[in-house]
C-alpha cells in the first residue's frame, strides 16, 4: 500500500492515554506510530529499536511503557486503532475506485448508444414539389418584386429600420473627427473655447482613460461647455492672457491618434 499523505491523531486520546509516559518513550511512542502509518502494516519486532532511534540498551529501558499500546502477534507489534484507521482509508479508496471506473463505463457505454451521424445526409430535408415548373418560378418570383418596397431615389442602399436597442457602448473612434456641424456648434455655444487644443485635450484623457461610451459626440460637448465654464471664470482673473486665434477655413479636420 502506497504511503498515506497524512495520519488521523485524536489529540485529547493521545494525551489521555499517555500521561505516564516520558519525553523519551512519548518520542520513541510517536516514531512507532507514524512508522506504523506510512507503511501501513503492523512493525517486526527486529526493527522497534531501529525505528525509536534508541541504543539496544536504551530501548530495553522503553520498551515495557510502549508495550502496552500494542499487541504481540507472529513476532510484530500490532496497534488496534490504527489498524481500524488503515481499514476505513482502504474502504474509502476503495469506494473511490470503483465509483471512478463506474462512471468511465457509464460514459463509454452512451457514447457507443449514441447514433453516429451520416456525412451524406442532409440535416434539414427540403422538398420539393412536383408541380414546380418554370412558370410558376417566374410568377412567384414577380409576387415577390412587387410586394418589396421601393428604394428612396436618394440612397444607394435601402435605409436600416430604426434599431429598438439602446446603443452600445465602444472606446473613443480613432482618429476622432470634428465635423463641420460640430465646429459649428462649439463656435455658438463655447465661443471662448480654443477648440483644437481643448479637442486635443479630451482625445488625450479619453483614449488614455479607456472608457467606453454611448454617444462620444455629447461627451465632447459636455467637455467644451465645462471650458467654457472655465473660461468665464477667468474672465474676471488679473492677468488673462487671450486664446490664439483659430483657423476656421477648412471644413473638416481630424485628429492623428496620439501615441
Amino acid at each position: 500500500m502506497a504511503a498515506l499523505p497524512y495520519m488521523q491523531l485524536y489529540v485529547a486520546d493521545y494525551l489521555a492515554d499517555t500521561m505516564h509516559l516520558t519525553t523519551e518513550e512519548h518520542g520513541a511512542y510517536l516514531l512507532l506510530i507514524f512508522n506504523y502509518w506510512q507503511t501501513g502494516k503492523p512493525i517486526p519486532v527486529p526493527r522497534l529499536a531501529r525505528i525509536t532511534r534508541l541504543s539496544n540498551e536504551r530501548w530495553t529501558d522503553v520498551e515495557r511503557s510502549l508495550g502496552e499500546f500494542f499487541n504481540e502477534r507472529d513476532n510484530e507489534w500490532v496497534h488496534d486503532r490504527i489498524e481500524r484507521d488503515l481499514e476505513a482509508v482502504r474502504a474509502t479508496q476503495e469506494q473511490r475506485i470503483a465509483a471512478g471506473k463506474a462512471s468511465a463505463e457509464a460514459r463509454k457505454q452512451s457514447a457507443k448508444s449514441r447514433p453516429k451521424a451520416s456525412s451524406n445526409a442532409r440535416s434539414t430535408p427540403v422538398e420539393i414539389p412536383l408541380n414546380e415548373n418554370a412558370t410558376n418560378k417566374e410568377e412567384k418570383r414577380e409576387e415577390e418584386i412587387r410586394q418589396t418596397p421601393p428604394l428612396s431615389p436618394l440612397a444607394e442602399n435601402p435605409a436600416p429600420a430604426p434599431d429598438p436597442k439602446p446603443k452600445r457602448k465602444s472606446r473613443l473612434p480613432e482618429p476622432f473627427n470634428v465635423t463641420g456641424d460640430m465646429r459649428k456648434w462649439a463656435a455658438d455655444r463655447a465661443p471662448a473655447v480654443h477648440l483644437v487644443n481643448e479637442t486635443e485635450k479630451f482625445v488625450n484623457y479619453w483614449r488614455g482613460n479607456g472608457s467606453t461610451k454611448a454617444d462620444w459626440i455629447a461627451t465632447w460637448r459636455n467637455w467644451l461647455l465645462k471650458a467654457q465654464e472655465d473660461a468665464n471664470r477667468r474672465v474676471t482673473a488679473p492677468h488673462r492672457t487671450s486664446n490664439p486665434p483659430l483657423d476656421m477655413s477648412s471644413t473638416d479636420w481630424a485628429l492623428e491618434p496620439i501615441l
